[in-house]
């Protein structure tokens, strides 16, 4: 479930079937799905009990680019920020140096560098308002970038963590 650019709650596919196994069951929502609406209305109908009114709201994401840096709301030293040397400055070893070129390539051919900015800028933020966050959770440990960034505290290397983890 989350909220659209209109302040309203979209109900995923998911969140609604949650809400119905817990006994309520919404007569409107504003959701991204319709087809299974669709047929859940239609038995409903069959059935001659209330079924779900819905919205599908018309959602433009031409006007979000989320690898147009200038979406992205940072600081321009970070939107114009060599990431790269920022991270390879980190590196010690050849080892790292490597690991740190294979996940750069990832990252690249998904074209989330603008996401590792962003990310460097958060950390910053974080640091700086001395706002504690956790040491590292699920497959986001086994990347060494997000490492050298300090999103988490597991030096995948050290730990023979395998990057292919993280992008599953």
């Amino acid at each position: 479930m989350y909220i659209s650019e209109f302040n309203e709650y979209i109900i995923e596919e998911e969140d609604l079937v949650t809400l119905m196994l817990q006994g309520v069951t919404p007569t409107k929502i504003v959701t991204t799905e319709s087809k299974k609406l669709d047929q859940y209305n239609h038995f409903c109908k069959l059935f001659e009990i209330t079924g779900i009114d819905y919205v599908v709201p018309v959602q433009s994401f031409d006007k979000f680019k989320p690898n147009d840096e200038n979406n992205w709301h940072m600081p321009e030293q970070y939107k114009s920020m060599d990431v790269y040397h920022f991270l390879s400055s980190k590196c010690k070893t050849d080892e790292q140096l490597h690991r740190l070129e294979i996940e750069w390539q990832a990252f690249k051919l998904h074209n989330l560098i603008p996401l590792l900015k962003y990310m460097v800028y958060l950390v910053d933020t974080m640091r700086d308002g001395g706002i504690v966050w956790g040491v590292g959770r699920g497959s986001s440990v086994s990347s060494y970038i997000l490492y050298l960034i300090g999103v988490h505290k597991v030096d995948s290397i050290k730990y023979d963590l395998d990057f292919k983890e993280f992008l599953r």
